[in-house]
Parts: C-alpha cells; sequence; structure tokens
C-alpha cells in the first residue's frame, strides 16, 4: 500500500511540474509582450518575479493536491519523463523567445 501511495504523489507531483513549468514560461514571454500582465504582476505582488513564482508555486500545489487525489500512480515513470520534456521546453522557449527579443526580431 506505501509504495502506491508514494508512486501517486510522483505522478501528481509530475504533473503538477509540468503545469508549473508551462505557467512560468507563458507569464514570462506574454509578460514581456503584454505590459498589462507585468504590470499586474509588478502590482499585486510588488515584483514581477515574485508574482510569477507565486503563481507558480500555488498551480504546483493546487495541481499537485487534485492529482493525488485523481491518479492511480501506475504512470508515474512516463509522467516524470514528461516533466523533464516540459521543463527541457520551456528553457528553450524561454531562451529562443530572449534571443529573438534581444535581436529585435519580437
Amino acid at each position: 500500500m506505501r509504495h502506491k501511495t508514494h508512486m501517486r504523489f510522483l505522478q501528481a507531483a509530475a504533473v503538477g511540474s509540468i503545469v508549473a513549468s508551462v505557467l512560468v514560461a507563458l507569464l514570462t514571454i506574454v509578460g514581456e509582450e503584454w505590459a498589462p500582465l507585468k504590470d499586474w504582476l509588478k502590482n499585486t505582488f510588488t515584483h514581477h518575479w515574485l508574482g510569477k513564482g507565486a503563481l507558480a508555486i500555488a498551480a504546483f500545489s493546487i495541481i499537485t493536491l487534485w492529482q493525488e487525489y485523481v491518479c492511480s500512480g501506475e504512470r508515474a515513470a512516463q509522467m516524470i519523463w514528461y516533466a523533464v520534456a516540459s521543463a527541457l521546453l520551456s528553457t528553450v522557449a524561454l531562451i529562443g523567445f530572449f534571443v529573438l527579443h534581444t535581436l529585435h526580431l519580437v
């Protein structure tokens, strides 16, 4: 029983990680291109970085807790690989955006 509980938590945390990494990438890119979002983050959280971090922590926590109740844990290893891929793709998206932004192409 204990093994199944751990696998459910791992799967749930992987899904939470996917959501958090995509959210941070989206908030960063959209915030750079759409000033009202960045201003809202600054006004609400005193700094846009703090806002992105707080929203990512909230998203991770809520999704992880929710997924722990609805997932079986049978796909934990697969979801961990999806989380790794999501983190890498989010990193590539951010690097690509800022390279294009620096070159004044976006």
